[in-house]
């Protein structure tokens, strides 16, 4: 008879996730790992497998929770100030020095999406549901008038989603927040027309 675990999984894989987040795939040793969950190596491989397993399980963990929140935000946009109110609490979490790792998911883009399958899917699955919901948010927002009416949804969704990974691949040395605002602005006027 199997004896009951001593920790609850949920909460060690967040603390892993962390780990992966912060260091990403490659940088992340078992040690630091087991060290941060707080559990042995061999209660690591029974419970979530190798490492591969774990860093896919938190990739999931990671969609689930924070890809989930912000899709939820932008699923709540419906005026051109809530879309550009999003982007400038991304620029400015930059700045308070309170902000978290480079996204965990576009880590994985740039480094083992290219050359892991699993990754990839996991990857794609979480562009998709930024992508449909940036589409959504700009129908809603073009439907109240704020935007030109030839405004192509797709094509704008994806400067979006490029805006969004572009803010985040500088997250340990962010652009200059007034650059960045000023930048953000000038994709908006675009949209206007």
């Amino acid at each position: 008879m199997a004896r009951p675990k001593s920790f609850d999984p949920d909460t060690v894989l967040a603390k892993a996730m962390g780990v992966f987040w912060e260091k990403g795939f490659d940088a992340a040793s078992i040690s630091d790992l087991t060290a941060a969950m707080g559990i042995n190596r061999f209660s690591l491989y029974d419970t979530f497998g190798d490492k591969h397993e774990l860093y896919l399980k938190t990739l999931d963990a990671y969609s689930q929770n924070v890809v989930g929140a912000m899709v939820e935000r932008v699923n709540e946009i419906n005026t051109l100030a809530e879309l550009e109110a999003l982007f400038f609490m991304m620029i400015e979490s930059q700045h308070s020095g309170e902000c978290s790792p480079c996204c965990m998911m576009h880590r994985a883009a740039i480094s083992l999406a290219a050359v892991d399958e699993e990754a990839r899917k996991r990857v794609e699955l979480a562009r998709d549901r930024f992508h449909g919901a940036f589409h959504d948010a700009i129908a809603r927002i073009k439907h109240g008038g704020e935007f030109r009416a030839d405004l192509d949804l797709n094509q704008a969704a994806w400067l979006l989603m490029i805006t969004k990974s572009g803010i985040a691949s500088y997250n340990g040395s962010p652009v200059p927040e007034d650059e960045a605002k000023s930048a953000v602005k000038a994709l908006f006027a675009q949209f206007q027309g």
